[in-house]
């Protein structure tokens, strides 16, 4: 069977790296506005403590961050309020002390975090997702895809400003599951070819066999993450 190429633009996943901004000198106690995320040039997420994780110790609290306008560096940070715990306290501030901004942008700035049970660490992220079924219905139908992950981004890796395009070309036996996934192109970046071939392994379809050829486009930046269906002609 021929390969089944994809021609529209379907956007699908937008993931937001949400940081809230307070100056206790003009703001409100309850307004936190979001800070603009081109102004963080450079960005780490908390490791969690191991004996902490293996503990189930979890928490939330909130990083209030000082920043010399003149160099965007960080030059003061403390819990306000703490995650109720030291070693996730330590961990939080020992990352959102590297974080680096563009000169002359916000002089503070407050970052909620939370230490989870699952041994994840969250610094308020949104996602927006459109499902997969829906993207690709134009091309094979509404109802086809049964299970479709994105690719998503490692988060242990620091992000940095990076994009690309890669066509990768999925083999579906009759049993609609991926038997194979080949990278055609490669986007230019290892980790996203890597993230999205184990990911489209896991994909499976109500129909088979078939051959399916998808483009996937991505975008990095220290605090934002895409994933779109290109537009070709």
């Amino acid at each position: 069977m021929p390969p089944c190429g994809l021609t529209r633009a379907c956007a699908f996943l937008v993931v937001v790296f949400g940081v809230v901004i307070h100056d206790v000198r003009a703001a409100k106690p309850q307004e936190h506005p979001k800070v603009d995320y081109r102004a963080i040039i450079q960005a780490y997420l908390p490791e969690y403590p191991y004996e902490a994780r293996r503990a189930h110790i979890t928490g939330r609290g909130v990083a209030a961050i000082e920043i010399d306008t003149s160099t965007g560096k960080v030059v003061s940070c403390h819990m306000d309020p703490s995650t109720g715990n030291v070693e996730l306290d330590a961990a939080a501030l020992e990352a959102f002390r590297q974080w680096r901004f563009k000169p002359g942008t916000y002089p503070r700035i407050k970052i909620p975090v939370r230490f989870t049970m699952g041994g994840e660490v969250q610094t308020a992220y949104h996602v927006k997702e459109k499902p997969v079924d829906d993207a690709l219905a134009a091309f094979l139908g509404r109802g086809t895809v049964e299970k479709g992950p994105i690719p998503a981004y490692p988060r242990s890796v620091s992000w940095t400003t990076k994009e690309g395009t890669g066509r990768y070309e999925l083999h579906v036996g009759k049993d609609g599951r991926v038997s194979e996934v080949r990278v055609l192109k490669r986007s230019g970046d290892d980790i996203f070819d890597r993230t999205t071939v184990e990911t489209l392994r896991q994909w499976r379809l109500r129909r088979g066999p078939l051959i399916l050829v998808l483009p996937l486009s991505f975008k990095l930046t220290p605090t934002h993450y895409s994933v779109s269906i290109p537009k070709t002609r």
